[in-house]
């Protein structure tokens, strides 16, 4: 990737604004369902929403929390933050009250911006004023709450006005009176190495961890990934990815001003209206989990729909990739590889990559970032073709989880090199692959299974929609796989129909001595299936008489 150009050194995300409003002006930015935004508006009105924030006492590194969905609003809040280097804390909006009170607290989040809305069974304010009761006796910007020591303002986005909250009219209207000269004299004290992100860990782990994502890596990690899937000047780019996820806070918000992509957003993923979107649209680009490209696959619209997609990052095994490159037709599918914890730095492919490498590996390493592929027991470096842990170093590398440095030591050392607890091989050519997680192999009878390898061979009978394997204590062999399988609708099987199946194709200390069908997924904020809530279910397996 020689022919990268550094656009980013010294560069804050709202100077990059800045200069975004003054080479795009009037065209899209970003076309959310509630709104559509130039470039112009969008920086119009984010100054004035971080006026209306200076005006309301919060200050350079102070932490602020946004909690709604993909709307409009939640554009303005960002770069207004941003602006001003008061750190965003992106809430998911699958959060009960006890998740909600644990990311509030962690983070030590001073305001709250939420968004008023019922959804399913889903009630914002509800939600909220669990643990925080004190929020109808008081006035907006005087929250004295116990379990919520550090927040003093919640601010509501709706046509509601909810007792104890300012509404965002009184923070625009806070901001249209506050001067210009301040917001200039708070802008110009960001640095490029400042704080801006807090982004809680998808939740796949019962922990969620705030890793420390700064300014000037947030525009290179937008930056490198859109650029490899063409996402550059000009191209409508669609994204079910919410904001709350790395994804949608830094490929998506970020992606109009690094590239000068449109971005078409979709507020809560809902499949069929996706594909009428990416038509309507004429979508050129889009992204998604493995759990979007299913629904996309099974989805009546599917063959209705003139889409014009020919590029796509897929986040999923090569088995699904390869029905989304026959199905849906998309010419380039890449899956870059990078986490929270890089900011999205990592590895990709370019759309201008051979079939074969964009097909079976995540590409080659970015500018400015270094890969090692380490002996995970041993910490030796290991030549290429030797799977071994997956190891980061370079401008990539987040700061580290807020508030937490014994965690934070676990994965950084103190050579800078992050642990990403990834198996990898790197070929000759330089291209990596991935081959599992370090703690995604379940261990039976001395023999290591990786789970992928059991999950994309169930995935080939016809009747599986989708399916998650993972490991149960098993009082002889330690584990064994248990499978959870969601079958295509209208179809009907039996649990040892899959077991017998797998007998026939797999080894047998691969097959799974349990299968459990289900009709929905525990799902992380991210669109990630939560394993470890599935692997909790499971209770001992039954003494095995072979393996």
């Amino acid at each position: 990737m020689s022919t990268f150009r550094d656009l980013w050194t010294g560069e804050t995300i709202g100077s990059a604004l800045s200069k975004a409003c003054d080479r795009y002006g009037n065209r899209e930015a970003m076309v959310f369902e509630n709104e559509s935004l130039t470039y112009e508006q969008l920086n119009k009105m984010s100054g004035l929403v971080a006026r209306g924030l200076l005006s309301m006492g919060l200050q350079r590194g102070d932490m602020l929390a946004v909690w709604m969905a993909g709307y409009a609003e939640w554009a303005y809040v960002y770069y207004a933050a941003a602006r001003i280097g008061v750190v965003m804390v992106p809430v998911n909006t699958r959060y009960k009250s006890f998740e909600l009170e644990f990311v509030l607290n962690k983070s030590q989040a001073r305001m709250l911006i939420f968004r008023d809305e019922a959804t399913g069974s889903k009630n914002y304010v509800d939600t909220l004023t669990g643990p925080a009761p004190e929020l109808g006796e008081c006035l907006p910007g005087q929250l004295a709450c116990e379990r919520l020591p550090h927040l003093r303002h919640v601010i509501c986005v709706g046509d509601r006005r909810i007792p104890g909250c300012s509404s965002f009219s009184d923070l625009l209207t806070a901001g249209a009176s506050f001067p210009q000269e301040a917001l200039i004299q708070a802008e110009a004290a960001v640095r490029p190495e400042d704080d801006a992100l807090i982004q809680f860990t998808s939740g796949t782990t019962a922990f969620p961890k705030g890793a420390v994502l700064y300014q000037n890596a947030m525009l290179r990690g937008a930056y490198y990934n859109n650029y490899c899937l063409g996402a550059t000047e000009g191209v409508r780019f669609f994204s079910p990815q919410p904001f709350y996820h790395v994804g949608g806070s830094l490929q998506v918000m970020l992606g109009p001003v690094v590239n000068g992509c449109t971005i078409i957003v979709q507020n809560y993923f809902d499949p069929g209206k996706a594909l009428r979107l990416m038509e309507e649209h004429r979508c050129v680009v889009t992204m998604g989990h493995q759990p979007h490209w299913i629904e996309y696959l099974n989805h009546p619209d599917l063959k209705m729909r003139k889409l014009v997609l020919e590029r796509a990052d897929v986040f999923a095994p090569s088995d699904v990739r390869k029905r989304i490159h026959e199905e849906m037709g998309i010419g380039f599918l890449n899956s870059p590889y990078g986490m929270t914890e890089t900011h999205l730095g990592g590895c990709s492919c370019r759309f201008d990559d051979p079939k074969e490498k964009w097909m079976t590996t995540v590409g080659k390493v970015m500018p400015g970032v270094e890969l090692a592929i380490r002996d995970p027991e041993t910490d030796e470096l290991l030549p290429a073709g030797e799977a071994g842990e997956a190891c980061f170093r370079g401008w990539a590398v987040m700061k580290g989880y807020h508030d937490d440095p014994a965690r934070t030591a676990e994965v950084i050392g103190a050579d800078g090199w992050l642990r990403t607890g990834d198996l990898a091989t790197i070929d000759r050519d330089g291209y990596v692959c991935l081959v599992g997680r370090i703690k995604d192999m379940i261990r039976v009878g001395g023999e290591n299974v990786a789970v992928a390898d059991v999950e994309e061979f169930l995935r080939l009978h016809g009747k599986v929609k989708e399916v998650v394997v993972v490991g149960a204590p098993e009082p002889r062999l330690g584990e064994v796989c248990v499978a959870f399988i969601e079958v295509k609708p209208g179809e009907e099987a039996e649990e040892e129909e899959f077991i017998e199946y797998c007998k026939k194709g797999l080894a047998s200390f691969k097959v799974p001595r349990r299968v459990t069908f289900v009709d929905e997924w525990p799902m992380s904020g991210t669109g990630k299936i939560q394993k470890f809530v599935l692997k909790e279910s499971v209770g001992e397996i039954g003494v095995s008489k072979g393996n």
